[in-house]
């Protein structure tokens, strides 16, 4: 094997084994189906404030849906480059991402392994939140810019 083939193989395992997924920008993410969007889908004059949440895109957790749960709610099933609103209403919001409670076979290993972040939301905000996975596959949920 020559030098420049084994370069280029060491570079190539070196991005795969430490590369975790890259944010989508909520604008170019595909909205996920209506049929994975289970909860806080209807603004009322309650629902005054807007949390858009938005997977990441990259190979890592490809094959799987990750969910979202709002306030023990589970609001949503995503898959990778998906992106949802939600409308709720004013005050704490506690956010919870994991691996989707409804996977199957391989889908379904780790999905006690929850990450929680806490938000207060006010009326007529819109907060961006991106679900991420890191390099070991490990769910989490940040703010992120619209």
């Amino acid at each position: 094997m020559n030098k420049m083939a084994l370069l280029m193989i060491v570079g190539m395992f070196g991005i795969l084994s430490g590369c975790a997924t890259t944010p989508t920008i909520p604008s170019n993410a595909q909205q996920a189906p209506n049929e994975r969007i289970l909860a806080f889908q209807q603004k009322t004059p309650k629902t005054t404030a807007t949390l858009i949440v938005t997977r990441d895109s990259g190979f890592l957790g490809g094959g799987c849906f990750y969910s979202l749960t709002i306030n023990s709610i589970l609001a949503a099933r995503l898959d990778v480059g998906e992106t949802s609103r939600f409308y709720l209403e004013p005050g704490e919001i506690l956010l919870r991402v994991g691996r989707d409670p409804h996977g199957k076979g391989l889908c379904s290993v780790g999905q006690e392994h929850w990450t929680q972040r806490e938000t207060i939301l006010r009326s007529g905000e819109i907060k961006y939140f991106r679900l991420m996975l890191d390099a070991n596959g490990a769910a989490d949920i940040q703010r992120s810019e619209p």
